[in-house]
């Protein structure tokens, strides 16, 4: 049966925007406000931080999702939230326009491999890599948009992952693991879903579980425009040179090791 929410209050502005987004960036949205309010207001932050003891001792098991939507709030946390939803509304309402099962199974895809790379690395937030990822999926699928960044800078967006990577560096003099981390991840899953199947004839190397198709039914006629006051790029051709652009400040911050501050 597929998975519905109706707009409890049609004509709230709030209300209209969440339930305006398309269902996986709705969800990847909310759960970003939700967890990281209650982090913060509500539940210590320590309740929702990636601890492999706490998962594999006690059962703590919705430590491996709220470890992707946790998160101190502040400017780093709110350029963040942007860019996850930016990219992740214009991959859905793009390139898998009607298609969010198909997009499910990706952010699924970097979730999984985002924990295993946490585990090896002892992260205990892994927002940035899931934000990266999409970055570097949407920076493959637009390469020749035009991007701003600080002071005046120009590029086309199949560099931004490698300018973010840099730009960490350069404010935190700190090598940037974690950013690259997201882009190695976002590679991979580019690869297993775009380049091996198009090298095989279409064989799928990490076929989409069926279940996804009845939560998330495909749509043909799904948008491809922003309706929520958004607007979005839609599908172009191959070479295409659209000119969208991103204004850019500091996206975020670096990983949180465990046991960090």
């Amino acid at each position: 049966m597929p998975f519905t929410l109706q707009n409890p209050s049609p004509g709230n502005p709030v209300t209209d925007f969440i339930f305006g987004l398309p269902p996986v960036t709705r969800a990847l949205f909310a759960g970003t406000v939700g967890t990281t309010l209650l982090a913060n207001f509500a539940i210590p932050i320590q309740t929702f931080l990636l601890y492999w003891p706490a998962v594999t001792q006690k059962w703590q098991l919705w430590r491996l999702l709220s470890c992707f939507f946790v998160g101190k709030l502040g400017f780093n946390w709110a350029m963040g939230l942007y860019f996850l939803y930016r990219n992740s509304i214009e991959l859905e309402r793009g390139k898998y326009a009607g298609r969010s099962a198909e997009f499910a199974w990706v952010v699924m895809l970097i979730m999984a491999a985002s924990l295993a790379a946490g585990y090896f690395f002892e992260l205990a937030v892994l927002a940035e890599p899931l934000m990266m990822a999409l970055v570097y999926l949407w920076s493959n699928d637009s390469p020749h948009t035009s991007v701003g960044f600080m002071f005046g800078l120009q590029f086309q967006a199949m560099y931004l992952p490698w300018v973010l990577a840099g730009w960490d560096l350069l404010m935190t003099g700190s090598f940037p693991v974690v950013k690259l981390m997201g882009i190695v991840i976002g590679h991979g899953v580019h690869y297993a879903m775009d380049i091996y199947p198009s090298s095989n004839n279409g064989a799928a190397l990490l076929p989409m579980p069926s279940f996804l198709t009845n939560v998330f039914p495909q749509d043909p006629n799904g948008p491809t425009v922003g309706q929520a006051g958004f607007a979005v790029q839609p599908p172009r051709a191959t070479g295409a040179a659209p000119n969208l652009t991103t204004a850019g400040r500091r996206w975020a911050g670096t990983g949180q090791r465990l046991g960090g501050s």
